[in-house]
């Protein structure tokens, strides 16, 4: 095929890691469901087809909208308008893209591989390395009030992300911010592997027979919080506690580029891990993997944004489209993502 029936789109790393888990995940799924002669599941079609095509339309858009420099006709003054806007969409995508990500597992997709959960297993691990299951012995400090703190923590993790990120985006280098998401995307990736090779429901179900003392507290709204929080979780989501690893990298993060907002964001993150076993979601040895596994993944990240920042994925098309990109793109010339690559200042 000619090289003119061909795109080359760069594909930023962090979205090529993402893409990497749908469609690895796709593969698994259909390989293990074949396997045992059951249906493809709706799932995968509803959540990992859109998030793949959103990706790939997002580089598809940019390879056009790169085409547009130098547009002098009367509808500049719109494209001009649009582009910052654009911008900044493209930016941020890998943020939803962690959504998209987590409820590939919804449903029983954590059974595709173990088809039983590992509860046991998990109780086991604690029982041998630490001598006795944390979320029991807590029940020792349990009151009213330390309760709503826990619960207002453990709820900080989904406004705590774009915290960080926000303050990256408008006062770091773009390069900072996509290694952030960069970061992010590839620890949340790994820690979803855990729970497809590590299926579990956690203590709060597993160990409810020892508990004594309930978990009350006075406010309504931070009970109305909990049962969302319940309501929109994966039910097999305990090793390794994302909740644990995405809070610490955030942190490593926030560290790396402003040490006041690190030591503001502080008493939060380390009232966020106590949740995890105080509120009862999570066995110590699931808090202990994600602890272990976000530094690895920040370094992980970083060495892998430094040596592939991105990743040249070459598209080619039905004889006679290449026609009509040179007639759609008004400068054949430039070069696909020249306007948004390098050292670019936010819009």
């Amino acid at each position: 095929m000619p090289s003119s029936d061909r795109l080359t789109l760069n594909v930023r790393l962090e979205d090529a890691a993402a893409l990497a888990f749908f469609f690895g995940y796709l593969a698994l799924a259909v390989f293990f469901q074949e396997l045992r002669h059951e249906a493809i599941s709706p799932v995968n079609v509803l959540i990992i087809v859109p998030a793949v095509c959103l990706l790939l339309l997002k580089e598809l858009i940019q390879y056009f909208v790169a085409g547009k420099e130098g547009r002098s006709d009367s509808s500049e003054g719109l494209g001009e308008f649009i582009r910052p806007f654009w911008v900044i969409l493209r930016d941020w995508l890998p943020f939803f893209m962690l959504l998209f990500m987590y409820y590939t597992l919804s449903g029983n997709a954590t059974h595709m591989l173990i088809t039983h959960d590992r509860d046991a297993a998990l109780i086991a691990w604690d029982q041998k390395l630490f001598g006795f299951q944390a979320c029991v012995a807590l029940q020792r400090i349990v009151t009213p009030s330390l309760t709503a703190w826990m619960e207002f923590a453990y709820f900080f993790h989904l406004p705590n992300i774009p915290i960080v990120a926000c303050f990256i985006y408008i006062w770091s280098p773009l390069a900072r911010f996509r290694e952030m998401m960069c970061g992010v995307l590839v620890l949340t990736g790994i820690g979803l592997i855990g729970y497809v090779l590590v299926p579990g429901v956690g203590s709060m179900y597993t160990l409810r027979d020892q508990f004594t003392v309930p978990l009350s507290q006075p406010f309504v709204v931070l009970n109305h919080q909990t049962e969302f929080i319940d309501f929109a979780r994966v039910h097999r989501d305990v090793f390794p506690s994302l909740h644990v690893g995405i809070s610490f990298i955030v942190w490593l993060y926030a560290y790396r580029n402003s040490r006041r907002l690190f030591w503001i964001l502080s008493p939060f993150i380390l009232s966020l891990w106590f949740s995890t076993l105080y509120l009862r979601y999570h066995y110590l040895v699931d808090v202990v993997a994600g602890l272990i596994l976000a530094p690895l993944c920040y370094f992980l990240s970083n060495w892998m944004f430094k040596r592939f920042g991105e990743i040249k994925i070459p598209v080619w098309l039905p004889a006679g489209w290449a026609a009509s990109i040179r007639r759609l793109r008004l400068n054949p010339e430039a070069k696909p993502g020249s306007a948004s690559e390098g050292d670019r200042e936010h819009p």
